[in-house]
This record gives structure tokens, C-alpha cells and sequence, in this order.
């Protein structure tokens, strides 16, 4: 099993920093190699890599006259020994978003986004037992955008964010009204984590208040840690913009109202539900959950998406693959999926599974070579996307670096570069052992009732 999960990252996982994924790691570099927070030489190079890149992110000058990095730190911060060891590979940091720092940091996401996968599958199996948990987990990332992140765009925080809110979750789940100081402590700095990783998935740390303390000063060990676990951010955002808020690009400051809500949902543009309809019964399997505060966490953090994506600007995300701002709840919709699929024949939940992942499959296709760009391609155009990039699906798996250096070189007409190739294999390998390793050793948790 293990074997096949790495042939297809091998055809698939593409190790680019790009985009988004230039504020988020460029702090590296900074940091660790100039030791300031001036990112005029860290952007300079993103134009002279031929990087792609939004200009806005990284041309605004804020009020301190410096160069703006809109994103949290907290993904460069857990990638940064692996940062650490590729510096060490090649001292001479060039090129700055090429191997092996490019390697080194998309392998590092690529980690936690199977350890999100792993964390999830022992939630769900709580929830509604071990095959069920098959179902939803397969569900969730394979049937909505979790994998495209994970192998095509690697350096974006999604797969950070999902491992984070999981983790989250499993702490939360794990301990209930049992919960020692230490215990919220730990669910603390878990919680101060989500928003260093997505400012958005910051709030989601209320969740924990669902459950009753033994000692009230306990919630002051709660927040107290949170704050702790944020505490890096904020200097930052002191250098940088002369503030202790995180702040956003310009035009984009979120306006609650009118908002964009139901476009979020149902658009044409990358809506969650008409890209992606199986969450519409990931939604709807948290009927099926027996706990009620599960039920009440999920319609909380559901809401909280929503309402912060929706109020944003560009609530389509750009150029993206389907509605990639909710990725943070992929542990939650494990848990829809996994819930529902008990409830129906184990046939029926298979078959509906594979079509849902068949549409995933085709629609990324469609994104990358018939869509191809940030617009609106109308439900019409949407479907006939989808036919036409039907004979477009073999190009799915030619886009992993691995693949391209050690067996489609000729056929893409590629230099054969068997180190690259079989390193960065390695690489995947590593990921997917210590993934099966943490399945082995993370402990179930109790059932849901």
C-alpha cells in the first residue's frame, strides 16, 4: 500500500514554492540568512527566479516604508529545521526558492498534510468506526481540494492548517471534562498555533470552550498559552507595519456586510459546494454525529470560515482550485463523510465515493488546462470544462518533479537527473513512513455517544 501511495507521489508532487508560498517562507531567509526583516532582496529574487507571483504581495510598502509580508510565520517556523539542514546542503542560499530549500519546505508540508490525514482518519474512526473513517477520510482528500494543495501546490499553509485544526481536535476529543491544567495548557499553545498558521483559523481555538473546566483559573492557563504560542507574530507585525494586528493587502479589508456568502457556497467561481459537492454531504453527515458538542464545534468553525471568507474582497480566492479557504476543516468533514457512509450499504458509500473523486480528478484538469485562471467560468462553462479535460487526465501525472526526472524526461524532453529524481523520492518516502508511524502510535480515541 505504502508502495503505491509513493509511485503516485512520484508522478504527482511537485516541489515549487510559488505565489502565496513566497510570504509565507520567504521569512527563512531573512531571518536566518540576512538576520533583518527586509524582504528587498528575498522579492528580488522571485522576479529574477521567475517565480510566479502576485505583484500586490510583494510591492506594497507599508507605513514603516518596508517591503509588507502579508502571511503568518508559523508555517516557516515549522519547516525551518528542514530549512536549516538544506542550508547547510548549499551555504550559498541560491537560488532562494529552487532546490534544495524548495525541497526541503514543500517535504516538510507534505508531512503534515499526511499527518492531518492520519489524525482525522482517528477522529472519524471515533465518530463511526474504522471502515466508515476509510470513507470519509478518502472522501476529504481526495474528493475535495485537500489533495490538489498537497502535491500540486505544497508551499500554500493548507496542509499546515488541516494538520494544525487536527491536532486540535484530537487533544480536545482526547481529554473532555477530564482535562488537567496541563492539559489546557497544551490545548493552549494548539490553539495559539491555528492563527500563527491562518490568521483565519485563529478563532477556531474557542472550540475548547465547549468543555467545562475543573477550575476556572484553568482558562487563564488556556489563553495564556495561546497567547504564547502567537507571541512570534507580533513583533513582526510590529517591524513590518508598525502595528500589533495583522493586517491585509490593500482592498482588501473584510466588509461583513453585504459579504459574499452565498457566492462562497454556490458560485460558478470556485463555490465549495458547486466545485466540490461532496461537501454538501460532508455538511450534512454532522446530522448523524451522536456528540452534540462535536456537532456544535463543527457548526461553530464552519461558520467562522464562512463569515471571514465571505467578507473578504476576493472571497474566490483568486487563482484557485475550488473553495481552498476551507481546507482547514478537513479533519471536520473526515468526520461528515465517515458519519454518513455508516449510515448507508458499505456498496453504496464506495461507489458514491468514486464517482465524487472521478469529478475531483477531471476538475483538476479542467482548472489547469481548460479554466486556467482566476475568472468565472459560468455552470455552463464549468461542465463543458469538465468534458474536454477528460482526455486531459493522463497530464495529472506527469507534473511530479520525481516522475519528470526519472522516467518522463524523454517523452517531456527533460534533462534525466537521476539525483534530483531518486533524492527527492527519498524524501517522499520519509513522509509517508513517519505518517504510518504516527497511525500505529496515536492511540484511538473514545467513542463518540
Amino acid at each position: 500500500m505504502l508502495g503505491a501511495f509513493l509511485f503516485l507521489l512520484a508522478l504527482t508532487f511537485k516541489p515549487v514554492i510559488e505565489n502565496d508560498g513566497i510570504g509565507y517562507f520567504s521569512y527563512l531567509h531573512s531571518v536566518v540568512v540576512d538576520h533583518d526583516l527586509d524582504f528587498s532582496n528575498e522579492y528580488q529574487a522571485v522576479k529574477a527566479e521567475r517565480v510566479s507571483y502576485y505583484p500586490t504581495l510583494i510591492e506594497t510598502r507599508t507605513a514603516t516604508g518596508r517591503l509588507a509580508d502579508f502571511f503568518p510565520v508559523g508555517p516557516a517556523i515549522l519547516a525551518a529545521p528542514a530549512y536549516l539542514v538544506a542550508l547547510a546542503v548549499r551555504p550559498g542560499t541560491e537560488p532562494q526558492y529552487g532546490p534544495p530549500f524548495s525541497v526541503a519546505l514543500t517535504l516538510v508540508s507534505l508531512l503534515f498534510g499526511l499527518l492531518a490525514l492520519v489524525l482525522s482518519y482517528r477522529l472519524a474512526a471515533a465518530v463511526a468506526g474504522p471502515r466508515s473513517a476509510v470513507v470519509g477520510v478518502a472522501g476529504a482528500a481526495a474528493a475535495m481540494p485537500f489533495t490538489y494543495y498537497l502535491v500540486y501546490e505544497p508551499s500554500y499553509s493548507h496542509s499546515f492548517s488541516a494538520c494544525a485544526v487536527a491536532a486540535f481536535l484530537y487533544l480536545w476529543w482526547r481529554a473532555r471534562d477530564r482535562r488537567t491544567w496541563q492539559g489546557w495548557a497544551l490545548l493552549g499553545l494548539l490553539g495559539g498555533l491555528l492563527g500563527l498558521i491562518r490568521f483565519q483559523d485563529g478563532p477556531l481555538l474557542l472550540v475548547g470552550l465547549l468543555d467545562r473546566p475543573r477550575r476556572r483559573w484553568h482558562l487563564l492557563v488556556f489563553f495564556g498559552a495561546a497567547a504564547l504560542a502567537f507571541a512570534p507574530q507580533l513583533p513582526v507585525d510590529q517591524v513590518l507595519f508598525g502595528s500589533w494586528l495583522p493586517a491585509r493587502p490593500p482592498g482588501q479589508d473584510l466588509q461583513l456586510f453585504p459579504g459574499h456568502y452565498l457566492q462562497l457556497l454556490f458560485s460558478s467561481q470556485h463555490g465549495l459546494f458547486s466545485w466540490t459537492p461532496i461537501a454538501l454531504l460532508a455538511v450534512g453527515g454532522f446530522w448523524f454525529t451522536p456528540d452534540r458538542r462535536l456537532q456544535l464545534a463543527f457548526i461553530y468553525a464552519f461558520g467562522v470560515e464562512l463569515l471571514i471568507g465571505g467578507a473578504a474582497p476576493d472571497w474566490y480566492g483568486g487563482f484557485s482550485f475550488g473553495m481552498r479557504r476551507f481546507l482547514g476543516l478537513t479533519p471536520f468533514f473526515a468526520i461528515g463523510l465517515a458519519a454518513l457512509a455508516q449510515r448507508v450499504p458499505a456498496r453504496a458509500a464506495w461507489t458514491a465515493l468514486t464517482a465524487f473523486v472521478a469529478w475531483n480528478l477531471v476538475l483538476m484538469a479542467n482548472f489547469t488546462y481548460v479554466i486556467n485562471s482566476a475568472g468565472d467560468p459560468g455552470y455552463g462553462g464549468l461542465l463543458d470544462g469538465q468534458l474536454r479535460a477528460l482526455r486531459l487526465l493522463p497530464h495529472l501525472v506527469t507534473q511530479g518533479t520525481a516522475g519528470r526526472a526519472l522516467i518522463w524526461w524523454p517523452v517531456l524532453k527533460l534533462s534525466f537527473d537521476p539525483l534530483l529524481g531518486l533524492l527527492l523520492l527519498l524524501g517522499e518516502a520519509a513522509c509517508l513512513a513517519i505518517a504510518a508511524a504516527a497511525l500505529r502510535l496515536l492511540r484511538p480515541l473514545p467513542a463518540a455517544s
